[in-house]
């Protein structure tokens, strides 16, 4: 039984996404993915409708997006533990970074590795992705981080410890929550 089931899942097109939208303590979170692992992920929007409108922005007419809540159940819950305040780890969940360049996925492992609870620098993670000087191409990294929380690109701020940009909606102030959640109050 299980080799038919391998058999099938090898067959399933890479076009057709999973997505489920939740309710969290912060708002409606959308995540997405196929089968080579999570491609997305939507911060905390006002309503499912902007979470449902930002997945079709995303994705092409070539892209078949199916509903799948069990696929989901359990980052589901560690996501929805993250946003009530409880410390949650999400480096075991399998991503799909194939859309990125290699210096992008470079950065993107990097700053996945920050744990939670902690922040570093942008110039921080430009060293340790093995590119000293290019601390603000990092921070266009940052900007494009489509699965942000997966990948925790709030843990990122600038040197003298200020928050800085952050493109999801709800901006700043999105950051510094997310942070204090964690522990991290930043003025």
């Amino acid at each position: 039984m299980r080799e038919s089931i391998s058999k099938q899942e090898i067959n399933i097109p890479e076009t057709l996404i999973h997505y489920v939208i939740i309710e969290t303590a912060m708002g409606w979170v959308g995540i997405a993915g196929n089968k080579k692992g999570l491609i997305r992920l939507i911060l905390p929007e006002r309503s499912s409708e902007n979470v449902w409108q930002q997945l079709n922005i995303y994705f092409s007419s070539q892209e078949i997006l199916v509903r799948k809540d069990k696929q989901f159940a359990s980052l589901t819950k560690l996501i929805r533990d993250y946003f009530q305040g409880k410390p949650v780890e999400f480096s075991q969940e399998k991503i799909n970074l194939s859309n990125y360049t290699p210096f992008q996925r470079r950065v993107l492992l990097t700053a996945r590795g920050i744990p939670y609870g902690e922040t570093r620098t942008y110039r921080w993670l430009a060293e340790q992705s093995g590119f000293p000087r290019a601390y603000r191409a990092v921070g266009g990294v940052m900007k494009i981080n489509l699965l942000p929380l997966i990948i925790p690109c709030h843990r990122i701020i600038g040197s003298k410890g200020q928050l800085t940009g952050f493109s999801a909606w709800g901006g700043v102030e999105l950051k510094r929550g997310m942070l204090a959640l964690e522990g991290i109050l930043i003025r």
